[in-house]
């Protein structure tokens, strides 16, 4: 990797680390609606009389009740999710991205040229792009759907054996909520010394339901912020050759991530540098991968700059050489305490520095959430 594809895989790093920011905002106003369905289905059930009583009429009323009450939640969860502000976002950011590269390598009146050259999708591009983009196989508005009528068959089959088994509407809606295991204390004996007993608590439908919601605005954001990346570094292909795949490698990442590591492609999508592996849709290559793609920089001769490129040694940067194996754990280490506590808030920050927060749980950004709106404002700066 030259100097040139390091400079932007910082800068997209950093992109990067925003837009986790704008999703776990997203994120949270999600989950807040599942948490207000959970509270508006507890209630209904609560007093419905007592379920098991009832006759079928009465049952198939509360049944009814209970899918609109789900309908209605998931139909308002999926207007959180602006995938076409996140692919205008993604756009300008790698059209700045892109910019930075130039203006780093070769300030003045001839890179000037290529700097105002550079593009980005327009706004239809990119609405068309968000609307039809696939999320694993289907559109967005498809996996909605499907979790919203998983919801509703599981919570209905849970009141319907609740209701056969003679249960109450507690026990009825701790089937729906869930329940925490529980350690009960031993009697104390004076041979054999005090063992606590642990309790299983149950599954539950909507702890499960909040873990779903969670990965479609994880993996529809990513999928549509890659395609959005994919369509920008393309467009400008006078400064770029083609990309490649930078996958987070810890212990969390996945074979498949793991084996397309560096993988490289030209804008026909063919493998190339040595790759023989193909495209297959690119990243995000699972539900909640955490790969991205870059671009493949050309020389500034290619360009039309008579300059030589910079060597990696020559960087003017507080982060040091960027490698393609870094993570954001990684970048952030780099940027050190200003950039750590002004991008995850100060507390977050301190235990990221201490080794009390994990690269898993920093993924999320959940300590410092981020506006799209206020990102896209920032970048069109």
């Amino acid at each position: 990797m030259g100097a040139l594809e390091e400079w932007l895989l910082e800068a997209l790093l950093g992109a990067g680390i925003n837009m986790l920011r704008a999703e776990a905002e997203i994120k949270a106003k999600v989950l807040a609606l599942l948490v207000l369905m959970q509270k508006d289905l507890v209630g209904m059930l609560a007093n419905a009389g007592e379920i098991s009583e009832l006759n079928k009429a009465a049952k198939a009323a509360v049944l009814h009740e209970s899918n609109a009450l789900i309908a209605k939640y998931y139909a308002e969860a999926q207007l959180q999710v602006d995938l076409f502000g996140v692919a205008e976002v993604e756009a300008l950011a790698v059209r700045k991205a892109l910019t930075s590269v130039i203006e780093r390598a070769a300030p003045g009146p001839i890179s000037a040229e290529v700097r105002l050259g550079m593009g980005m999708p327009t706004e239809a591009y990119l609405k068309k792009l968000a609307t039809d983009t696939l999320i694993q196989g289907s559109p967005a508005r498809g996996w909605w759907l499907r979790q919203q009528q998983d919801t509703q068959f599981k919570v209905a089959n849970q009141i319907r054996i609740g209701a056969a088994q003679g249960e109450t509407n507690a026990q009825i809606i701790k089937r729906i909520v869930g329940e925490e295991a529980k350690v009960v204390p031993a009697a104390p004996s004076a041979k054999v010394p005090a063992t606590p007993e642990i309790q299983p608590g149950l599954p539950g439908v909507m702890p499960l339901a909040k873990k779903n919601a969670a990965a479609i605005v994880q993996t529809s954001m990513a999928t549509v912020s890659a395609a959005a990346r994919r369509a920008t570094l393309e467009l400008n292909n006078d400064v770029t050759n083609g990309f490649m795949q930078v996958s987070t490698l810890d212990s969390h990442t996945s074979l498949t991530c793991i084996a397309y590591s560096g993988a490289c492609w030209n804008w026909e999508y063919e493998p190339i540098n040595g790759n023989d592996l193909p495209w297959n849709g690119g990243v995000p290559r699972h539900w909640n991968c955490r790969s991205a793609e870059i671009a493949l920089m050309k020389t500034l001769r290619e360009m039309g700059i008579d300059m030589d490129d910079p060597s990696p040694g020559q960087r003017a940067s507080t982060a040091g050489p960027i490698s393609a194996k870094t993570s954001f754990s990684d970048f952030l280490k780099a940027l050190g305490p200003a950039y750590q506590d002004a991008t995850l808030g100060k507390g977050r920050a301190e235990l990221f520095r201490a080794g009390k927060l994990t690269p898993r749980e920093l993924v999320d950004m959940s300590g410092r959430p981020l506006k799209l709106e206020t990102l896209k404002a920032a970048l069109a700066q």
